[in-house]
C-alpha cells in the first residue's frame, strides 16, 4: 500500500508540473510569422549562393563581362515591351526580335546585338567581341518608345541575316555581297542592314 500511495504521488506531482496543452503552444513552440518565414525561405543560401537572386530585368541571357559594361554605360537598362507588330514579325525570323548572335565582323568570335530601354528611348547596340570578356559597343538605332496607352513599346525587331544570305538593297536594287553575319532591323516593313565595314556599321535599307 505505501509503494502504491508513493507511486500514486509521484505521478500527480509530475503532472502539476507539466504545462498545459496552450503553454506548449505559446511558450514552448518558437512559431516565425508567415512573412518572416516565406522570406526565409526565399533567401535560403545553397553552396553559399542565393538560389533566388535574380534582379536582371533582362530575360535573355547575356555575357557576363556584356552585362556589366551595360550597366556601367547604360545604368538603369531595361529589356523593352514589344508592340504586337513588332512581336509578330520577330518571332517568324531567326533569333531576335531582342538580341541576336553572330560574327559581324569577321574575326571568328560571337557578337552580340540587342535593344534595351533606358529613359523613355529605345536603343540598339551592337557588341562587337573584340577579346576575351572585352566588348566594343556600336550604337545602331535610338528612337522614342511607342506610348501605346500609358506603355512604352519598341516598335522594332532584330533579326539575323546569316553570312551568304542574299540581301538586296533597296536604293540600288542589287544583291549585296555579304562576307559575315549582319545585324537586321525591321519596324513594319521597313528593314535596315547594319553591315560592318571599314572599323563601323554602314546602313543600308533592304527588302524583307
Amino acid at each position: 500500500m505505501k509503494n502504491i500511495a508513493y507511486m500514486l504521488g509521484l505521478l500527480l506531482l509530475a503532472f502539476s508540473c507539466s504545462p498545459e496543452n496552450e503553454e506548449v503552444a505559446d511558450e514552448q513552440v518558437d512559431v516565425v510569422p508567415v512573412p518572416e518565414a516565406l522570406d526565409s525561405i526565399a533567401s535560403t543560401n545553397k553552396d553559399a549562393l542565393r538560389t533566388d537572386e535574380n534582379n536582371v530585368s533582362p530575360t535573355v541571357p547575356l555575357p557576363q563581362p556584356l552585362m556589366q559594361q551595360l550597366t556601367t554605360e547604360y545604368q538603369g537598362w531595361e529589356q523593352p515591351t514589344l508592340a504586337e507588330g513588332a512581336q509578330e514579325r520577330g518571332a517568324a525570323l531567326p533569333q531576335g526580335p531582342f538580341i541576336v548572335r553572330g560574327d559581324f565582323n569577321g574575326d571568328n568570335l560571337q557578337d552580340v546585338a540587342l535593344q534595351l530601354e533606358k529613359d523613355g528611348e529605345v536603343i540598339v547596340l551592337a557588341a562587337l567581341h573584340t577579346e576575351e570578356g572585352v566588348y566594343q559597343l556600336h550604337e545602331l538605332k535610338r528612337d522614342i518608345l511607342f506610348n501605346e496607352r500609358g506603355v512604352l513599346q519598341s516598335l522594332y525587331y532584330l533579326y539575323l541575316a546569316e553570312e551568304n544570305e542574299e540581301i538586296l538593297s533597296v536604293e540600288t536594287a542589287e544583291e549585296l555581297d555579304i562576307p559575315y553575319d549582319v545585324v537586321a532591323l525591321g519596324m513594319e516593313d521597313n528593314v535596315t542592314a547594319f553591315i560592318f565595314t571599314n572599323g563601323q556599321f554602314k546602313e543600308v535599307v533592304i527588302a524583307e
